[in-house]
């Protein structure tokens, strides 16, 4: 195949793929916001951080709470999907960790989680999270929840 040819085909598969990325909301505008997943499992890593970045979303990622809290530190992310059980620190103390922080108190959070033990959702909502999802997850609920946690966080508050 010439490099021409080439360079159509990839160029005609370019343009569907943004095609089937606006009809299926793909690709939406979600501008420069963070969200940082924190899982030890890569496979949902991967698959989230793919997701979110067609979404537009930058995308951060950490496999423990302790590496989670750097990032967070570092980069402000916006949202952090925050699963409980992983090694070194799990969610639930990163949670408390992040609440605690003065530059974690805002930032929005959702569990993503294998735990669905009333106590388990108690602590995490004890610590002002915006939703705690059961894993396994329906991938677009979680999209639609994340858009609705972060349309919510940029609406203005109305004062009385």
């Amino acid at each position: 195949m010439c490099r021409a040819t080439t360079k159509k085909i990839l160029e005609t598969g370019s343009i569907w793929r943004s095609k089937m990325f606006d009809f299926f909301g793909f690709g939406k505008k979600a501008g420069k916001t963070k969200i940082l997943v924190v899982d030890d499992e890569p496979n949902i890593v991967q698959t989230l951080k793919d997701r979110l970045e067609m979404n537009e979303y930058t995308v951060f990622t950490a496999c423990n709470g302790q590496e989670g809290l750097e990032v967070a530190k570092q980069e402000s992310p916006d949202l952090i999907l925050l699963d409980v059980i992983m090694p070194v620190m799990d969610g639930h103390e990163a949670l408390e960790n992040l609440r605690q922080a003065e530059w974690g108190k805002n930032i929005s959070v959702i569990m993503l989680t294998a735990r669905s033990q009333a106590q388990d959702i108690s602590r995490a909502k004890a610590c002002d999270i915006e939703d705690y999802i059961i894993k396994p997850f329906d991938l677009s609920e979680l999209l639609e929840k994340i858009e609705s946690v972060l349309e919510h966080k940029k609406s203005p508050v109305c004062s009385a």
